[in-house]
Formats: structure tokens, C-alpha cells, sequence
């Protein structure tokens, strides 16, 4: 390879590098618009804390059913495969299915 083909080499690494890095696509932060401090001290302290800490309990209170739901669905859907997975206790829950059906659709009407 001679020095022309190296250097058109290298080049062509140098650009696919900051193409990849995504150096080429950058916001120009000196242009952004600058919020005073004073107003961001006078907003913070007309903040109601104890609404804010109310609506954290609330968020917090939430995610933690959601979790514990989910967590429970899941131990439960293993515990169903693995019943179901051995065929003969699955047919035998059809069969029982089957001969109680009308009964259980009734029930639920």
C-alpha cells in the first residue's frame, strides 16, 4: 500500500469514527437559554413539600402492589405450567372441565 492509499485510509478511519461516536451531531449548549437562579430559589420555595411527599406515598404505595402483583402472576403461571406439563393431570383437569361445564358457565351468567 502506497503512502496515497494510507492516507486515503486513514481518513476514511478518522470520519467513520466520529460518525460512529456521533461527534458530528452535537447541540451547541453555550446557545441555551439560561433560567435565574432567583427565580428557581422563588419557585423551590413556593413548593408545597407536604403534597409533593403525599403524591410520592401514593406513586410509591402503587408501584409496590403492581410489583408485588407481578411478582405473584408469575410464581403462579410457573406453578400452573409445571402442573399442567406432566399430560395426564392435564387431561384429567379437561375431563373435569368437560363434566362441569355447563354447571360452571351457568354460574357465571
Amino acid at each position: 500500500m502506497n503512502i496515497e492509499e494510507r492516507l486515503k485510509q486513514v481518513a476514511e478511519n478518522s470520519i467513520i469514527k466520529v460518525i460512529e461516536s456521533g461527534g458530528w451531531i452535537q447541540p451547541d449548549y453555550s446557545q441555551r437559554i439560561q433560567i435565574p437562579r432567583e427565580l428557581m430559589t422563588e419557585v423551590w420555595a413556593m413548593v408545597d413539600r407536604d403534597a409533593v411527599k403525599a403524591k410520592l406515598k401514593s406513586r410509591i404505595e402503587q408501584e409496590l402492589a403492581d410489583r408485588i402483583v407481578n411478582h405473584m402472576a408469575a410464581e403462579l403461571a410457573t406453578d400452573i405450567k409445571q402442573i399442567l406439563s406432566v399430560t395426564e393431570r392435564r387431561e384429567a383437569i379437561r375431563a373435569i372441565a368437560r363434566e362441569h361445564m355447563e354447571s360452571i358457565m351457568k354460574k357465571g351468567a
